[in-house]
């Protein structure tokens, strides 16, 4: 297991380290085309469908392997609070087998999705500007693939009682005081 996680913790931290990458770009390009909208009257080609196809998709899909690697996805334990810590961990290690089934299922189908894009050379037509967008469309299997990998390696920890996250500690236990003073 710890050579499982050797090997998944370097691509999450890439996928976690692209996501900043994706947000720092979106967050400059936008700025950049306000800027040369207003003050010049010059806007940047083709902002809208480059934010939309590719920093967006990106960030969103390789997002995923990174929330769960730290077990940040929202969840609600109204019920499972009240239940033997056997039971919950047993309820979780069912959740990550069956989201790895999901997002393994997901990867596979966009995955078919990307190469029939590529195929096609998929575009957009914005302006007079062609842009190209089918690379965009691999990030979902990338980051869905990594999710199912992540989610299983989660459950399979748990299963086994062995930490079952990797980086940076999150606190899952505010208090009612901490959230008044935070």
């Amino acid at each position: 297991m710890k050579f499982f996680q050797r090997v998944l913790e370097p691509l999450v931290l890439a996928m976690g380290l692209i996501g900043i990458i994706c947000v720092t770009l979106m967050m400059l390009h936008i700025t950049f085309d306000v800027v040369l909208r207003f003050v010049f009257n010059s806007p940047i080609r083709g902002t809208i469908t480059i934010v939309s196809h590719y920093y967006m998709v990106i960030l969103g899909f390789c997002s995923l392997a990174v929330a769960e690697s730290r077990d940040a996805h929202v969840s609600v334990e109204v019920f499972t609070e009240l239940m033997p810590r056997n039971v919950q961990s047993g309820l979780a290690a069912m959740a990550g087998f069956l989201a790895a089934i999901v997002f393994g299922f997901v990867a596979v189908r966009t995955w078919l999705e990307a190469i029939h894009k590529m195929e096609i050379s998929a575009a957009i037509q914005q302006g007079s500007l062609t842009i190209p967008v089918w690379p965009s469309y691999f990030a979902l299997p990338v980051g869905c693939g990594l999710m199912a990998v992540t989610a299983l390696w989660r459950a399979w920890a748990i299963s086994k009682g062995a930490k079952s996250t990797f980086g940076p500690e999150i606190d899952h236990e505010l208090g009612a005081e901490e959230l008044s003073n935070g």
